[in-house]
């Protein structure tokens, strides 16, 4: 089995597919409309294009909805963004706790020690 790439009429991207069906001569069977050449880890392509010709991914997305993409992102109130913060939040929280035992502990061992000095251990 492998992954091949999946592109619509004009060759952009739509999803990554798995391929098990083999011909007579044991070679995968890739559908017309997709390729084996992997999408670029990075950077990644806002809008991935397969040129046939050069046998590679380029990007097609124009400056303008580039920078629209980012500028949505950096206003985002997606799930994720909202997890995001949350998590710093929780982890503030940690960090106040872990202080706050902390000098718990500092505290318990300064009354430990006055006790046994004093002999009451």
């Amino acid at each position: 089995m492998i992954q091949v790439y999946k592109y619509d009429e004009n060759f952009l991207f739509i999803e990554p597919i798995l391929v098990s069906q083999k011909d007579e001569e044991g070679n995968y069977v890739i559908p017309s409309n997709c390729t084996t050449i992997r999408l670029p880890d990075s950077p990644s392509l806002f809008k991935a294009k397969f040129d046939s010709e050069k046998q590679e991914w380029i990007e097609s997305a124009t400056q303008e909805e580039i920078d629209a993409v980012l500028s949505s992102e950096t206003i985002d109130d997606s799930p994720v963004s909202q997890l995001k913060e949350q998590n710093a939040l929780l982890l503030m929280q940690l960090a106040e706790t872990q202080k706050q035992l902390q000098e718990q502990a500092e505290t318990t061992s300064t009354l430990l020690l006055s006790l046994a000095e004093k002999g009451v251990l």
